[in-house]
């Protein structure tokens, strides 16, 4: 059990389905079912995420200012987007840095925070935590933050909701979100391409999680266009569920992705285009064959991102942190 009370800071508020968030909930989720004292800190009373089930317990920011924070019996847990304001944060609190994205720690949007590296020196952040080894080799490797201060979380993959239907249709499914506008364009090539012409592309806005999952079992071929990825949850997902994946390993991909996947370079909309009509011609020649190798891929991705494996590694890696 945890000597220290955490905190896993996660305002501003937002419903919207966000996965870094719903990972936040997820770590106080189990930590908590472990007999931790964890905690989801948002801003304003009364708040917590509902576009997924969970158990988390979350505190208000003015609750937690009301509750005697402490240096010796707190440890606050910032997203990585967070990094230039740790230090005038509850300044002496010890910290660590949730970096749910490792090409974010720069900053958003294109910037260039040139203090970065040296925020991360800074006294009050013990250590860093990432979701994936691509993650954490930029992080430790292009950072230089020390190596036994730079763990790595497993994203585990719920079985219950994504796994291989009994049938699918002949659909191309890709997410409203990072560089959508690219699927879209593929859409829009593809609607006047006699080989695509009756297969649908349906954009998937802010869903649900488990319309989400039902989405990804009921489509033939998932148009990955997400990139950069800290871990890139919604292609393991639909690995997972048992689609031929075409596009952007969104770089953390690599982890676990390159086996299963069609690559396409970044930005390359030709490619994206050729791939999904070489991966039908695949599947209408030898159906039976890529039915077997889908499902080998939604094995091997469902042991390895287990939610057994994303408890025990939740537990061993804040056990650490927290003696």
């Amino acid at each position: 059990m945890s000597r220290r009370r955490l905190l896993f800071v996660c305002y501003p508020d937002t419903n919207h389905p966000i996965g870094g968030v719903k990972q936040i909930y997820r770590q106080v989720e189990l930590l908590n079912n472990a007999g931790w004292d964890a905690f989801v800190l948002q801003e304003q009373p009364g708040f917590r995420a509902s576009w997924f089930k969970h158990s988390a317990p979350v505190m208000d920011l003015e609750s937690y200012t009301q509750s005697h924070p402490s240096s010796d019996g707190d440890l606050l847990i910032l997203p990585e987007t967070w990094l230039n304001n740790a230090p005038g944060y509850w300044p002496g609190i010890p910290k660590i840095i949730f970096n749910q994205n490792a090409f974010y720690s720069f900053g958003l949007n294109g910037d260039c925070n040139e203090r970065t590296l040296e925020l991360y020196q800074n006294p009050d952040i013990h250590a860093v935590v990432t979701v994936s080894n691509d993650s954490r080799n930029l992080l430790v490797e292009g950072c230089g933050i020390a190596g036994d201060r730079c763990s790595v979380l497993i994203n585990g993959i719920d079985q219950q909701l994504f796994h291989p239907p009994a049938v699918k249709h002949r659909r191309v499914v890709f997410l409203g979100r990072k560089h959508a506008d690219h699927a879209r364009k593929v859409a829009l090539m593809a609607s006047q391409d006699q080989q695509l012409k009756n297969v649908d592309f349906h954009e998937l806005p802010r869903m649900q999680h488990d319309e989400v999952a039902l989405a990804l079992q009921e489509a033939l071929i998932y148009l990955s266009c997400g990139h950069p990825e800290g871990f890139g949850l919604p292609l393991a997902e639909a690995i997972a569920c048992g689609c031929m994946v075409v596009g952007y390993h969104g770089l953390a991909g690599r982890d676990f992705a390159l086996p299963h996947m069609k690559v396409v370079e970044f930005g390359d909309l030709l490619g994206l285009l050729l791939g999904i009509k070489s991966e039908l011609e695949r599947f209408d020649t030898n159906r039976e064959q890529v039915i077997q190798e889908r499902l080998e891929a939604s094995r091997l991705i469902l042991k390895h991102y287990s939610l057994e494996e994303e408890q025990a590694s939740c537990l061993r890696t804040w056990s650490q942190l927290c003696p």
